[in-house]
C-alpha cells in the first residue's frame, strides 16, 4: 500500500527542498542581473532555515535502520528506489520513487530500502532546541521488515 502526502503537504516538501537546494543558485543569481532586475514578480525573499535541517541517506537493498523516535516531525522523500517504512501500531508500507511520507515526532518508527532495490531518501527534519534529537530502540525483526508484524 503506497502512502502519499496530501497536497499541501506535498507542496510543502517541494518548497522546503527547492529553498535549501536553490540557496547557492539564488545567492550567485544577483550577480548576472543588470541594475534594477528581479528574477520575482511581487515581494518575494528568503526565510530563515533555522530549526530545518535536510540530509540524504543512501541504504543498499534490503537495509534498514533500527526503530527510532524523532523528537521532531520529519518528512523522508524517496530520491531514489523505493522506501519501506513501518510506524509503531501501523503494518509495513512501501513509498515509490519521488513520492514521500510524514512522520510525526515521538512516534517509533523505522525505514529504509525495499528487499530488491538501493534507496535513497531525503530527509526534512524541524528541530527543535527544548527536545532530544532521537532515541535509538531495537533492530528490526525480519517479520517487521517483511510486513508480517506490528510492533
Amino acid at each position: 500500500m503506497n502512502v502519499r502526502l496530501p497536497t499541501v503537504a506535498g507542496v510543502f516538501l517541494w518548497l522546503v527542498l527547492a529553498l535549501a537546494a536553490s540557496f547557492v543558485w539564488l545567492g550567485n543569481a544577483g550577480e548576472t542581473l543588470a541594475q534594477g532586475q528581479t528574477t520575482f514578480t511581487g515581494n518575494s525573499f528568503r526565510v530563515d532555515n533555522e530549526g530545518v535541517r535536510l540530509s540524504r541517506r543512501g541504504f543498499d537493498a534490503g537495509a534498514r535502520s533500527h526503530w527510532h523516535i524523532h523528537g521532531q516531525d520529519q518528512l523522508l522523500f524517496v530520491q531514489e528506489g523505493r522506501m519501506r517504512y513501518q510506524m509503531e501500531g501501523g503494518r509495513m508500507q512501501e513509498v515509490d520513487l519521488h513520492a514521500s511520507t510524514y512522520l510525526t515526532s515521538g512516534v517509533a518508527h523505522w525505514h529504509g530500502a525495499v528487499p530488491d532495490q538501493d534507496f535513497t531518501q531525503v530527509s526534512v527534519t524541524f528541530a527543535r532546541d527544548d527536545v532530544a534529537a532521537f532515541e535509538w530502540l531495537e533492530a528490526v525483526t525480519d517479520e517487521q521488515y517483511e510486513g508480517n508484524s506490528d510492533r
